[in-house]
This record gives C-alpha cells, sequence and structure tokens, in this order.
C-alpha cells in the first residue's frame, strides 16, 4: 500500500474514531513509527488533521461538521454489532463479509471455538490476537482502499467452505434485492451466500432504497435484516411478507 492509500485509510478511520494513534497505524498497515509519522506530517500540511502527542485527531472545524452526525452513526452500527453477537454461539463456522459494521461485530465476539471465514484484512487483523478463533482467508485480488480480497478467485476459495452464519454488509437493498456498485464485490458476496446456512444482513437505514448496477441476490436469500431503522412500508412489508426477519437494533 502506497502513502496517498495509507492516508486515505487514515481519513477514514478519522471520520469514523476521530483520533488515531501512531501504533494503530503502524499495526493497520505494517509501517515504521518514523513512516507513520511522516503520513500524519502529510496530513497535516493538507489540513485534515491535527497532530496530538501519540497520534492524531481532526481539526476542530471538521470535528463541528461530522461529530454529531458521524458519532452517531457509529453509535447505531455498534449497536447493529452488539445485536449481530447475539446470534453467535459456540463452536459455529461463520463468514464475515467486508464491512465497517461487520468488523465491529468481529471485535465484540465473546464466543470460542469458532471457525471464521474472511476476505477482509482488517477483520483478519481484528481477531488475530484469539487463540481460541481459528481464521481462514479466502486470498485472491487484493483491493488496497478496502483492504480486502475479491473476484473469481476469492469467490472460489468461499466456494470450498459450508458455514452455519453468514453476516453480510450492504452497499444497498431495495425490492429487488441486495446490490453493489462494484461487479467483484458482487462475485464474492453471491458464494458467500451460496455457501451460508444463515444469511444475517448487518445494515443502517442509509443503505435502504438504494439501488446499483450489479445485482447479488434477491430477498428471498436473506434470512435475517439488522438494522438501527425500520425500511421505507413498501420495503418492509414486502420483507414481511417473505418472512425475514427485521430486528431494530436501536429499540434497545
Amino acid at each position: 500500500m502506497n502513502q496517498k492509500q495509507r492516508l486515505e485509510q487514515i481519513k477514514k478511520w478519522l471520520s469514523i474514531y476521530y483520533k488515531m494513534s501512531l501504533e494503530e497505524i503502524m499495526n493497520q498497515f505494517q509501517v515504521s513509527r518514523d513512516t507513520a509519522r511522516r503520513d500524519l506530517v502529510k496530513l497535516e500540511e493538507d489540513g485534515e488533521i491535527v497532530r496530538v502527542k501519540g497520534g492524531a485527531i481532526l481539526p476542530a472545524h471538521r470535528y463541528q461538521i461530522t461529530h454529531y452526525h458521524e458519532r452517531d452513526m457509529s453509535r447505531l452500527k455498534e449497536k447493529i454489532a452488539h445485536k449481530a453477537c447475539s446470534f453467535i454461539h459456540d463452536q459455529e463456522t461463520l463468514l464475515l463479509d467486508t464491512s465497517t459494521t461487520v468488523e465491529l461485530t468481529a471485535r465484540y465476539i465473546e464466543n470460542s471455538g469458532l471457525k471464521v471465514v474472511t476476505n477482509s484484512v482488517d477483520i483478519i487483523n481484528v481477531l488475530s490476537g484469539r487463540s481460541d478463533i481459528a481464521l481462514f482467508l479466502a486470498g485472491g485480488k487484493f483491493n488496497p482502499y478496502n483492504r480486502n480480497f475479491t473476484g473469481p478467485q476469492t469467490a472460489e476459495s468461499i466456494s470450498k467452505y459450508s458455514v452455519d452464519k453468514l453476516f453480510i454488509g450492504a452497499c444497498g437493498i431495495g425490492l429487488e434485492g441486495l446490490t453493489s456498485p462494484d461487479e467483484d464485490e458482487a462475485y464474492v458476496k453471491k458464494a458467500m451466500i451460496k455457501a451460508a446456512r444463515q444469511v444475517i444482513l448487518l445494515t443502517d437505514h442509509t443503505k435502504f432504497q438504494k439501488n446499483f448496477f450489479h445485482l447479488v441476490c434477491g430477498l428471498p436469500d436473506i434470512d435475517v435484516i439488522i438494522t438501527d431503522r425500520a425500511p421505507a412500508e413498501t420495503l418492509y412489508r414486502k420483507l414481511k411478507e417473505l418472512d425475514i426477519e427485521v430486528i431494530i437494533a436501536d429499540k434497545d
């Protein structure tokens, strides 16, 4: 990963968590302390961050603009992730999609004896310290922006597994089903759905009624949706007709 790509990832992290330490940069991108410092110097020169002892934070003007919305979205995703963890039981086999909400779910897993398959480098990093969880990485073409593997090779790798549950993220979901703007991503998500006995979609309300070019699956392929707010009446009624369980995590 080059510096430009790292800087984008650092800004993405800050938009959610508002601060990032040098150690987190070093661990996240496998770079030296000097490289991490140079990245922060560059971001500060561009007015993107304010350097503080041990790391960086958002500058005051950007913090005021993004803080409340992003903080609320982060909290909502955390609620979705916590609810998702209630579906996980010891000794199960899981497939974890590349998604910020799915990654949060991985952070909150307390169960043991799990076997976890994922195409996400970040999820591998999150769970790599868990000696009680067996990890399997579905490789293929590496996407440096999303820090994951996609494409036919990844889909083929996933097709070799049969798992109890899939936790999958959404780019868009509407009456026609789950859609994605990226062909390779859609290809991998299809393979994930085929490999799982239960498909659990984790999505915030902003993804409802969004439609993209590549169809991932129809609504009948989804078993459970965990979200922060119910979708519009037409879509909600269709989900109920299909006996898809819709769980509103923000009600807890």
